[in-house]
């Protein structure tokens, strides 16, 4: 219990229930009354927001020159391949940008295990399908830019800035980094001692599996603590600016007194 009635009751990671890999509910408790609304929505945006990772920005599809197109043999249009490709999770390490290639013919889904890629590239989901080939002679081939970044970046903030460079048959894609695909909190009732007026915070999320829950609620009260540094460290900067003037003051024998 507290040693004052001035002093806050600091939190404790009470649970963390693994529903599976990647989706896990983290359970904080006591709180003091209303820290539980406080922390839980500032956790939440930085969650959605800010969280760095790795999305699909651009393909290019052979015989394909815009997204608005079809493809012989290829059940899905061009559209929907790349919002396939949107969903695609990929974990990167020690590298920002990768290109990965996808050649597949015959009959049958393309999925995500049928991407080549280096050592330092994991593919979380093979079996997210991509596209269906529904012809014998049919084939596809791509190759997919992966890049590192954070929160939600749309195509078009980048085709004016990659116009000159771009050539035809380069797609681009919404950029959506944030490895965190769901998140909910809610706050309880709970009691320490005599006092029953106190918060419980119950995290609910899900990812696209290339970070784990608890990793990622860990890394957003870190971002959350760095922001909140400068106000810890905050200082009167302007307090020594005033005491020199009055100095000054005080040293003209022309001042009033």
């Amino acid at each position: 219990m507290q040693g004052s009635v001035t002093e806050f009751l600091k939190p404790r990671l009470v649970d963390i229930e693994q529903v599976s890999s990647t989706h896990a509910k983290v359970t904080l408790e006591p709180l003091e009354r209303g820290f539980g609304h406080t922390l839980g929505n500032a956790l939440r945006r930085i969650l959605l927001s800010s969280m760095p990772g790795c999305a699909v920005t651009e393909v290019e599809i052979d015989g394909v020159l815009h997204e608005y197109s079809t493809k012989e043999g290829v059940q899905e249009d061009i559209l929907e391949i790349l919002l396939n490709l949107k969903g695609l999770a990929v974990r990167v390490q020690g590298k920002d940008e990768v290109i990965l290639t996808l050649n597949k013919s015959g009959i049958g889904p393309v999925t995500a295990a049928d991407i080549t890629h280096d050592g330092d590239v994991e593919i979380v989901k093979p079996q997210h399908v991509i596209c269906h080939l529904t012809d014998e002679n049919a084939a596809i081939s791509m190759r997919i830019k992966v890049q590192r970044g954070r929160g939600y970046v749309p195509a078009s903030a980048r085709i004016h800035s990659e116009e000159d460079e771009r050539p035809i048959g380069r797609l681009l894609v919404d950029a959506c980094y944030s490895p965190v695909e769901r998140i909910a909190y809610n706050v309880e009732a709970a009691r320490v001692e005599q006092r029953t007026d106190l918060d419980k915070l119950v995290i609910e999320m899900e990812t696209n599996g290339t970070i784990d829950p608890e990793e990622a609620i860990r890394r957003a009260a870190t971002i959350l603590a760095e922001q909140l540094e400068a106000f810890v460290d905050l200082r009167d900067v302007r307090q020594p600016e005033v005491k020199r003037r009055e100095t000054r003051i005080r040293s003209d024998p022309a001042a009033p007194c």
